[in-house]
């Protein structure tokens, strides 16, 4: 059987064996950037779905199959994170009426697990009233009379600071995408 051009890069990931991640990186990573900058129209958005892309193939590289096609298989990591990133922002941008409760089990694809998991770690970095807002109103349906009469405030209160509460989660979903860690190749 004829080697593919990826086959050693395979061979190492599959061993464990950083050369994988490095020869794979040295051939793809140019063309992989220049692909998320100009499918996201962000250089920001870009370099974060670049190095959620690369970590999964640190993750998921030893059990690719040998006959695996790497570079499709990276631009399809690629190209379902950003799916995934613009179906998180989508449902941010609902949550304006209401917020979604979604648990993991019920997306439709294994990549419905992130924006549940980038939506839980945004609440997460909110303040405690912030959150308690919009799970009570969001999350378990309570309307701004029962919200207000929950919190002891009057009604106008109750609805400014759920619009805060809804405006800072999209501030901190925003960051969640901006943050890069660097992954630093050996070499």
């Amino acid at each position: 059987m004829p080697e593919t051009p990826d086959q050693d890069a395979l061979r190492f990931l599959a061993q464990g064996d950083p050369r994988g991640f490095e020869l794979a990186y040295a051939r793809y990573a140019e063309r992989m950037f220049a692909f998320l900058v100009r499918l996201s129209g962000s250089r920001a958005l870009a370099e974060d779905l670049f190095q959620h892309t690369f970590m999964r193939l640190a993750e998921a590289g030893p059990k690719l199959r040998a006959d695996s096609d790497l570079r499709a298989w990276l631009f399809s990591v690629a190209r379902n994170a950003f799916h995934s990133h613009a179906r998180a922002r989508s449902v941010v941008e609902r949550a304006g009426g209401e917020l979604a409760v979604v648990s993991p089990a019920s997306g439709s694809s294994p990549d419905s697990g992130l924006a549940v998991a980038e939506l839980e770690r945004a609440l997460a970095r909110l303040s405690e009233g912030d959150r308690e807002l919009l799970l009570l109103h969001g999350g378990e349906g309570l309307s701004y009379s029962e919200l207000a009469e929950v919190l002891a405030l009057d009604h106008v209160t109750v609805r400014k600071r759920v619009s805060r509460a809804r405006a800072r989660l999209a501030e901190a979903l925003d960051e969640d995408v901006r943050v890069v860690s660097k992954f630093k190749v050996s070499e």
